[in-house]
């Protein structure tokens, strides 16, 4: 996707997405005093609900829209960067990547390399928190906000496991194309390149 036209709309188009849902269930898993960084934190929503919680988080992206808008919302750092070459001098104790962020990376060994740079600015006893995305199926769909429509179409190859997707957004008369291909990591590759880094899956929701 082209972020730097669309970064402006992508709020619009994804404002019924249950972000707050979603931010209650992270809380299980972080304590009050954790440093927490969130990969690819976009807009910024999901670490601004947190920091309005009192929690103490700092966002990374590579779209600097996309960036600029989370700026608006946050009060810490923000870097911009690749997940594949984090270049960050500290350490946080709880790791997330939501919205299938991790779904971008191509193949396992770029899994495993994010894995890689992700455990050098984790501390000890630190935690990860990834959200995948894993449907395995084809299909299309068509949801309709307000005067904002967005039209989709995918294909997953399970010979390759990955998903090809075409998205169309028209807001006010004028359409958005956007086309993606996801890579579908299996569990067992989820833990296999966790395993290679000196990572350990704790736990699969």
């Amino acid at each position: 996707m082209e972020y730097k036209e669309f970064a402006k709309y992508y709020d619009k188009f994804y404002k019924n997405k249950n972000y707050n849902k979603e931010v209650e269930f992270l809380i299980n898993f972080i304590n009050k005093n954790d440093k927490i960084i969130d990969i690819g934190c976009g807009t910024g929503i999901h670490a601004s609900l947190l920091q309005q919680k009192g929690f103490d988080i700092e966002g990374l992206d590579f779209s600097k829209e996309m960036l600029d808008i989370a700026k608006t919302r946050l009060h810490s750092n923000l870097y911009l960067q690749n997940m594949l070459d984090i270049n960050i001098d500290k350490k946080y104790d709880v790791i997330i990547s939501m919205f299938a962020v991790i779904n971008h990376l191509k193949d396992t060994q770029e899994l495993e390399k994010c894995f890689k740079n992700l455990k050098k600015i984790l501390t000890d006893n630190g935690k990860i928190i990834i959200d995948l995305h894993n449907p395995q199926n084809s299909g299309n769909k068509k949801d309709i906000y307000e005067n904002m429509t967005r039209t989709m179409e995918w294909n997953y190859n399970k010979d390759d496991k990955i998903e090809t997707s075409k998205i169309i957004y028209s807001l006010n008369g004028i359409n958005y194309e956007d086309s993606h291909i996801f890579r579908i990591f299996t569990i067992d590759e989820i833990k296999q390149c966790c395993n290679n880094v000196g990572l350990v899956v704790k736990k699969c929701i």
